[in-house]
């Protein structure tokens, strides 16, 4: 599964992609050598992607709980997690989403701790 602005929405690739291909793109991003044979030899990534990127805003779509039961997945690290939250997102007055400022205030909380 991939989620961004320059990834196509709603397709189906039929490439073969394993950790190798995502490692493989992100040295192709950043422009950086292969490390290894297994990532130089990695399959491509690149029909997943596009050149125009779309920034509207989608809809998530929660799974089939008759498949992945998303709360029995959290069920063995004893937490439990409000799943509704992320239909909703942020609520009025709250920090938005990934931002830096807020996470790198987290970071250096956590290191005080």
């Amino acid at each position: 599964m991939m989620a961004g602005p320059y990834v196509k929405r709603g397709y189906v690739s039929h490439t073969h992609g394993n950790f190798g291909s995502i490692l493989k793109v992100i040295y192709n991003t950043l422009g950086v050598p292969y490390v290894n044979q297994y990532d130089q030899t990695a399959s491509l990534l690149q029909d997943f992607f596009t050149d125009k990127p779309d920034y509207s805003p989608y809809t998530v779509v929660l799974p089939d709980k008759r498949i992945v039961d998303p709360q029995k997945v959290m069920n063995p690290y004893g937490k439990p997690f409000d799943w509704s939250n992320i239909q909703t997102g942020p609520k009025t007055g709250e920090t938005k989403m990934d931002d830096p400022a807020e996470q790198r205030a987290e970071h250096y909380r956590r290191q005080q701790n």
